[in-house]
This record gives C-alpha cells, sequence and structure tokens, in this order.
C-alpha cells in the first residue's frame, strides 16, 4: 500500500521512442522498479502497434511524434485491438492541440520529458489504479481553457505564423512532397524538413495530414 493507494505490481509495460539513447535510459530507469515488467521497446510508430499486438502489455510508454505512424493514430489502432490497455504519452511537445487530440484518441497520462523520471513512474501509478494524470504545467493549461470555455471568457490569441509558414502550409495542404516544396520556394530540402517540423511543433499538428486541415480549418488553404 501506498497511503490508500494500492500499487499494482509487475505491471507490462512496452516502451515507444524514436530516440535511443533517450530509449535506453528509460528502459533502465523503469527496469529498476520491481513492480515493472518490461516486454518490449520500439523506435517507430510501426513497431509500437506491432509489439503491442504480440506483446500485448498492461501500459504502453510513448512518445507523440514517432516516424512511419504518428502517435495519434498509433493510440486510436492499439485501443481498438486492445481496449484494456493503458497508453501514457511521455512527450517534449507540450502543444495543448495535441494534449487534447492525445487524450481524446484515449491517452490516459501525459507527461513531458521536461520533467523528472519520478514524474513518469507517479504518472504510471496513477494511471494504473485509474486515473488520469498529466503534467502540472498541462493540468493548468486545460483547466483554464475549460473554465474559458465554460465561463465565455476571452479566446486565447491565435497563433502568428509568418508568410513563409503559410507559404509552407498552403503546398503540403496541396500535397506536395518536400523536394517539390524546395523548388517552390527556393530552399534545399533540407531547409523544407527542418520549417515542416518546426511548424509540426508551432501548431501542435504531428502529421501532414492533420497540418492539412489545420490550414484549410484556419483558411489558410483552400478546401
Amino acid at each position: 500500500m501506498f497511503g490508500s493507494r494500492t500499487i499494482k505490481m509487475n505491471v507490462k509495460i512496452l516502451i515507444v521512442d524514436d530516440q535511443p539513447m533517450l530509449l535506453k535510459g528509460l528502459c533502465q530507469a523503469l527496469a529498476e522498479q520491481p513492480r515493472f515488467a518490461l516486454v518490449g521497446e520500439a523506435s517507430s510508430g510501426e513497431l509500437a502497434l506491432k509489439l503491442a499486438l504480440e506483446l500485448r502489455p498492461e501500459l504502453v510508454v510513448m512518445d507523440i511524434h514517432l516516424p512511419k505512424m504518428d502517435g495519434i493514430e498509433v493510440i486510436r489502432q492499439i485501443l481498438r485491438a486492445l481496449p484494456a490497455t493503458k497508453i501514457v504519452i511521455f512527450s517534449g511537445d507540450s502543444a495543448a492541440t495535441l494534449v487534447d487530440e492525445a487524450l481524446q484518441a484515449g491517452a490516459c497520462g501525459y507527461i513531458l520529458k521536461s520533467g523528472a523520471v519520478k514524474d513518469l513512474i507517479h504518472a504510471i501509478d496513477e494511471v494504473m489504479a485509474g486515473r488520469l494524470c498529466l503534467s502540472p504545467v498541462l493540468s493548468t493549461t486545460i483547466v483554464e481553457d475549460y473554465q474559458r470555455r465554460l465561463f465565455g471568457g476571452p479566446e486565447p490569441s491565435k497563433l502568428v505564423l509568418s508568410e513563409r509558414e503559410k507559404q509552407l502550409l498552403r503546398l503540403i495542404a496541396e500535397g506536395r512532397r518536400n523536394k517539390e516544396i524546395a523548388a517552390k520556394l527556393k530552399l534545399s530540402v533540407n531547409s523544407i524538413e527542418t520549417y515542416r517540423s518546426r511548424l509540426m511543433k508551432k501548431v501542435g499538428c504531428p502529421s501532414a495530414a492533420q497540418l492539412a486541415r489545420y490550414a484549410v480549418r484556419e483558411g489558410i488553404a483552400a478546401r
């Protein structure tokens, strides 16, 4: 027992992150906890889904930005096949729209990498006890947003995008590839990849499809 809370033992955990050093460190940190049983690790969304279906973990700790399949889609597909599995997002991205989308997809927790490992361990215990767990800064943002909508307070100021960012959004919404965009904007492919990555983080859209929807919703691209 821990206070009035029962700590579940031998929780089967799958860990997912595309940064090798962070993945290794995370595995080591959680392996030191006797109540956790690490059953697998993955470095892409595609592999995470495959291992989840094979290993049937009780809990998945995963980043939201993953190669080969974005984190939101991984959450949806895992829970579609394994509805009892708990998912905790461990990410460096605190964009409110992304947090909201992850929770709507079925994640039970969202912890920022800027915190300590003990925050993640606490989140795992909370989630396995049936509670939602967010990093404190995220909890504050979500509560403030809820209060604003409930009491009709002023909406948060819109993101200000540069003309270059708007151009990039329009081209992405048209389905253009990085090479085509680079030629159109007279930039290198590497520069376009960097701009795209920054834009995804800025607007909280982890995939090209979501960027396109954002562009249409904000009136930046034609429907």
